[in-house]
């Protein structure tokens, strides 16, 4: 599931929460130009800056510039921050997509705006979501492939150990040197592979996927391996 920018009624007190919906990236500049000085409940945090937006998924809360911390931790210690205008975090990164991540733990961007706020005086509140499933933008597929001189008939489950979810239930049946594209999952974390065909092979793999880390086939031979591979992340604009 993907997520888009709230907007959402707010109204004594109470803040409307929704919605996952498609895959569609924010600004095309990816820049902010707000020129507010917003408050917050004893916090004040500048935003007469200008940053460009970072493509990483999961970004460090210390890595980003200071006037983008505070906002970071005006939303968790305040259980949301809110301010007449924009945030600077809407610009330096995919508040839609990407997290905020503290502590070991991930955070998912959410903002409100007040429906009830006039034109000039748009009042919006930034909140900060812990999720125990953080997820990549769209569905993570591998391939699966016989390496084989012969035909096989595969059974293949996937397993996400953090929560014992099964991601795949397959039997595939591959022709000599066939390979068939299965998706697995969005959600970052590690897999167990339970493997077996009509052969008599038998196995049991693991790998993750993360960031940075994923698996890419399945290998079926005279054993089953994994094919895994790294993808090289650019680093924020602000840390170059």
């Amino acid at each position: 599931m993907k997520r888009r920018t709230l907007l959402a009624a707010v109204g004594a007190g109470t803040v409307a929460t929704a919605g996952c919906l498609d895959d569609s990236r924010g600004d095309s500049d990816g820049q902010n130009t707000n020129t507010n000085v917003t408050a917050n409940a004893g916090a004040t945090c500048d935003t007469d800056r200008t940053y460009e937006t970072c493509s990483r998924l999961l970004i460090s809360a210390d890595s980003f510039p200071e006037p983008v911390r505070c906002e970071i931790d005006a939303a968790l210690e305040e259980s949301g921050y809110t301010t007449a205008g924009g945030f600077l975090l809407e610009g330096a990164m995919d508040v839609e997509h990407a997290y905020v991540r503290k502590n070991d733990t991930a955070y998912e961007p959410k903002i409100t705006e007040s429906a009830s706020a006039s034109d000039d005086d748009d009042e919006r509140t930034l909140t900060l979501i812990e999720q125990d499933r953080p997820t990549r933008r769209r569905v993570h597929e591998m391939r699966i492939e016989n390496a084989t001189d012969d035909k096989r008939t595969v059974e293949l489950a996937v397993v996400r150990e953090d929560d014992d979810e099964t991601a795949v239930d397959e039997t595939l049946s591959l022709e000599a040197g066939e390979r068939e594209t299965v998706p697995v999952s969005d959600v970052l974390g590690r897999y167990e592979f339970e493997v077996s065909d009509d052969r008599g092979l038998e196995a049991t793999l693991e790998s993750r996927l993360g960031e940075y880390f994923q698996f890419d086939a399945l290998v079926v031979d005279d054993d089953a391996r994994v094919l895994e591979s790294t993808a090289d992340v650019a680093p924020c604009p602000w840390e170059r």
